[in-house]
């Protein structure tokens, strides 16, 4: 199988400009998702094939909370990026060569901000999202935002000694019934391809295109080699009645009502309970509709598809890894012994393996309420 070859550009993360590229190796998968931060790692190998140094400024080039390193393919697409979050030692043996660094997504810069005191009354919650967003401004990583209104208000009071995090109020804002999706997108900012921008974006009810005629097809015997369908009922992701648990002590601790799926317990399931805390939740209308969504996500289990499937090449002419886009329909076609299936879902999430020609989208019958 001919693999795609993937480049590997070193960019400052507050301003995106683009500082180096160097040939670095994918060490483990690298994820992203809807609603959370992916992560994965990647290794520099000091020499080259002729016992050569790559590159007299890596150290300089390659700083753990300061840059910013894309994959992008070999039409120049951003296929993944990610910050690193601290080098390794050097290897031994084999990979005595080998510096080591472990990434994650933009999102994740969120957990490390936290949410001074603000106050919504009746505001949108796309713009209660953007402002959390903005709070981290001074001394961030240089956001920009296309979060449209979703005609959804909401009542939410911060305070700084509450010592949230930002990437924990946005989640829960999120999370509730009727809530949205978002993520961040790193595209390029200019058509010479010499720094980034990173886009804060949400959607509502959902980010993406929900067609049900898409334009990116998974199928066996094309570009599908392998798959995983996973029905469950375990722990976490099902259950026949739900609670939602927020903040208090004793009697003045908000619980929302029990919600019970009365149909499939009526139809012969035995009842199986799950109960979710949502810290900082003060109000008792915002944990209802905690458990809510809850509810929707776990009654009837969870039903996720996860494919690996491969680039194309010569002259084939299907789905790149580049080409999809968080939130968009795709349709899966199965045809097995095993399982037989034609469904048109989203894709929330992705990896990319060691094995560069393969990739492994996800696409999930709903989405996960709390990222």
């Amino acid at each position: 199988m001919d693999r795609p070859t993937y480049r590997f550009i070193i960019c400052e993360l507050v301003s995106g400009r683009v500082l180096d590229e160097l040939p670095m190796v994918i060490t483990s998968d690298l994820t992203r998702y809807l609603k959370m931060y992916g992560e994965g790692s990647l290794a520099l190998p000091l020499f080259n094939v002729r016992g050569r140094l790559v590159s007299d400024t890596w150290e300089q080039a390659i700083l753990p909370g300061r840059s910013l390193v894309l994959v992008v393919d070999d039409r120049d697409n951003i296929v993944w990026s990610g910050a690193p979050q601290r080098r390794g030692r050097q290897g031994t043996g084999k990979d005595a060569s080998l510096i080591k660094f472990p990434f994650r997504t933009v999102e994740a810069y969120f957990i490390r901000r936290y949410v001074p005191t603000l106050n919504f009354q009746g505001k949108d919650q796309a713009r209660i999202f953007q402002a959390l967003m903005e709070s981290t401004t001074e001394g961030g990583i240089g956001l920009d935002y296309d979060c449209p209104d979703t005609g959804v208000l909401r009542d939410r009071p911060y305070n700084d000694d509450e010592n949230f995090r930002v990437y924990d109020r946005v989640n829960q804002l999120a999370a509730v019934l009727d809530g949205f999706d978002w993520t961040i997108d790193v595209v390029w900012g200019d058509d010479a391809h010499t720094w980034v921008r990173k886009i804060a974006r949400t959607g509502y009810p959902h980010l993406g295109n929900r067609s049900q005629n898409p334009a990116h097809t998974f199928e066996t015997g094309q570009n599908v080699i392998d798959f995983d369908s996973q029905e469950s009922w375990d722990e976490g992701d099902a259950a026949t009645h739900v609670r939602a648990i927020g903040d208090g002590e004793g009697e003045s601790k908000v619980m929302s009502d029990p919600i019970i799926d009365t149909v499939r317990e009526a139809a012969g399931w035995p009842r199986t309970e799950e109960r979710k805390s949502f810290s900082g939740v003060t109000v008792q209308t915002t944990i209802d509709a905690h458990a809510q969504a809850l509810a929707t996500y776990l009654f009837g289990g969870q039903d996720v598809l996860e494919l690996t499937a491969r680039n194309p090449t010569g002259r084939e002419d299907f789905t790149r890894l580049g080409e999809i886009t968080l939130g968009n329909t795709a349709r899966a076609i199965i045809n097995t012994p095993q399982l037989k299936r034609d469904v048109v879902w989203p894709v929330v999430g992705w990896s990319l393996t060691t094995e560069t020609g393969i990739y492994k989208p996800v696409l999930a019958k709903i989405g996960v309420p709390d990222g």
